[in-house]
């Protein structure tokens, strides 16, 4: 015995978006998909712990984290790069950087507001059980010591490096030091030094110390002696972080979502935990969206 079975074109296709849509609510919710957060090398280490906060209370998002130098990484959102997140070390790099600057290619500006969320300061970081002694910025200037730092002129630690080594220098009495002190590391302009590099070259051996921010040094610990300074000094009373969600934004509900956990009591504490105090409450610039507040 045979079966025919005739259906209408019209039919058939509702008969498998149906089956289709029972088989996704089997499922359960559809995956949201991924966002990328661009931030700054410094917030490498906070970004870590922040990420896995947020993809364990948004399964189904991952979250993309891109690190580099901050003014670099805001010159890849004017021209189209796709962001969701924008976490530079200087509030600059939103207010002046893509605030009322159009993105290549389309009719929009970069950015429309920031919200500073954390702080930062600026340490020494010396070899694993310091066997130079080192224990001021102007024992740098021994002759044995090799000393590493950030370089390039689009990189914010490179100036901060100068002059947190001239403030520590003048408050330990010796400013005429601080000079032969930064002179001590190579530069190339054709080949700029980072924060991880600055870091790599003392956890391997290559250089004896470094400066860098307290929150990359954080990060790697286990592997170096940090030493820190004064406020007064070590440019904590500069150093801001500031988050946006750029006009190339992929999934701005998501990426607003991901800021409001940065400035959250739960995004608080692992920015604290990761050498990072939070700025609270946190500075609001321009047309914030409202959930932020």
């Amino acid at each position: 015995m045979r079966f025919h079975l005739s259906m209408k074109k019209g039919d058939f296709t509702m008969a498998v978006l149906t089956i289709l849509g029972c088989v996704m609510l089997a499922a359960g919710p559809v995956q949201a998909g991924a966002i990328d957060v661009f931030h700054a090398d410094s917030l490498a280490g906070p970004m870590k712990s922040l990420k896995a906060a947020f993809e364990a209370g948004n399964p189904g998002v991952t979250v993309n984290l891109v690190s580099g130098r901050s003014q670099e990484l805001a010159e890849r959102i004017l021209n189209g790069d796709a962001c969701d997140v924008f976490a530079p070390s200087a509030p600059s790099a939103i207010d002046k950087g893509l605030i009322g600057k159009k993105v290549k290619g389309i009719d929009k500006e970069a950015a429309a507001w920031s919200v500073v969320f954390s702080a930062n300061e600026m340490v020494l970081i010396i070899a694993k059980g310091n066997p130079l002694g080192i224990r001021k910025v102007i024992d740098l200037a021994g002759e044995k010591v090799r000393f590493t730092r950030v370089t390039g002129e689009k990189d914010l630690a490179t100036k901060r490096t100068i002059d947190f080594v001239r403030n520590v220098a003048t408050l330990e009495g010796k400013p005429d030091l601080a000079q032969g002190i930064i002179d001590r590391a190579a530069v190339d302009p054709a080949k700029p030094h980072t924060v991880p590099q600055t870091i790599a070259d003392v956890v391997s051996g290559k250089a004896d110390a470094g400066v860098v921010y307290y929150s990359a040094a954080v990060a790697d610990k286990e592997k170096l002696e940090i030493l820190r300074f004064p406020a007064m000094v070590n440019l904590s009373g500069e150093i801001r972080n500031a988050a946006t969600v750029p006009a190339t934004a992929k999934d701005p509900a998501t990426a607003v979502k991901f800021v409001r956990l940065l400035i959250s009591d739960e995004g608080k504490a692992l920015l604290e935990a990761t050498g990072q105090p939070p700025i609270a409450p946190p500075i609001f610039n321009g047309n914030v969206p409202a959930g932020l507040k």
